[in-house]
Parts: structure tokens; sequence; C-alpha cells
């Protein structure tokens, strides 16, 4: 019997880079970028920093740490769809933004791996959801070597036999 070829995870990483420089594209000029901790270790095993920089991303700075500035037009935010954290995180970032610069800023949201009803609705119900661009960045897997793939997902086990959720992707597909 010959042996099986395995998954190419080459091509793996290389969709998600250009699924995400796409999307980075489409926001045109300079911009900073605001992303959600656990997800730059992911995000940088197939794209850098330089290669950010070439689709115009001046400053990245962490979600959690609460330090953005307005010292871009644009502003991308890279995070979870799924935690109502980090989507109260980022109405919060954009409402403050929006109060205290005097420049117009453009917000963008790409949510990983899904957009979700409940962080629509937070964003809507701080009242910025009609000022984001809202985008998906469908990052299930991420190989971390030529026979490793790792989950895109904090708790994919948990929330799948603990609470019984079966609506995500990445859950279903491990039944």
């Amino acid at each position: 019997m010959a042996p099986h070829p395995g998954i190419d995870t080459d091509s793996i990483k290389e969709s998600a880079r250009k699924n995400l420089l796409d999307l980075l594209e489409g926001v045109r000029g300079k911009k900073n970028l605001v992303i959600e901790q656990s997800l730059a270790g992911p995000v940088g095993i197939f794209v850098k920093f330089s290669t950010l920089q070439d689709y115009g991303v001046d400053r990245v700075f962490f979600l959690e740490n609460d330090n953005l500035n307005a010292s871009q037009k644009n502003v991308v935010f890279l995070a979870s769809g799924e935690k109502a954290s980090q989507c109260l995180a980022i109405a919060g970032q954009i409402k403050r933004l929006q109060q205290s610069s005097s420049v117009e800023h453009d917000f963008s949201i790409i949510w990983v791996p899904r957009r979700t009803l409940v962080s629509d609705r937070i964003l809507e119900e701080a009242g910025v959801l009609g000022d984001v661009a809202v985008e998906v960045l469908p990052l299930h897997f991420v190989p971390l070597d030529q026979d490793v793939l790792s989950l895109a997902y904090d708790d994919p086990f948990g929330d799948l036999y603990l609470v019984g959720c079966l609506s995500s992707p990445v859950c279903s597909s491990l039944i």
C-alpha cells in the first residue's frame, strides 16, 4: 500500500496569508492594525511584519493593551468574533477614538474565524456597527510544520463537550 501523501500545509499557510493580505489591501492607504494577542502568534506564522508594512500597516497594537492612538486615519481590528469581551473592547476603543480625535477615522474589523450574531449585536448596542466595515478571515487551522496543524481556536473541546455548542465550524469538524 502506498503511503498517504498527507495534507498540503503550505497551501493552507499560503491561502491564509493571501486572504489576510487581500483584506488589508481592501483598506486603502496607511493603517494601524489592532490585533488580539492570542492571534498574533498564529498570524505571525504565515505573514511577517515587513509584509504587513508592504500592505500599508504602519503600526501594530494589541487589543488588550488599550493603547490605540490616532496616528492613522484607517484602523483595522483583527480579533475573534466569538468572544464577547473582544467585541466590547473593540467597541470601546472605537467610541473612545471617535470622541477624542479630531480626525474622522475609517474603522474595519476582521473577525477570525467567523462573524457572529453576538458580535454584531454588541457593536450595534454600542452604537458603532454602522461606523465599521466588517470582514471575515476564515482561519480555522494554522500549519505549525509540514505535518502538524493547530486549531486557531481557544477552547473547541470545552465548547463542544462541556457546553455542548456545535455552532462553531471548528467544533463540528472535530466530530
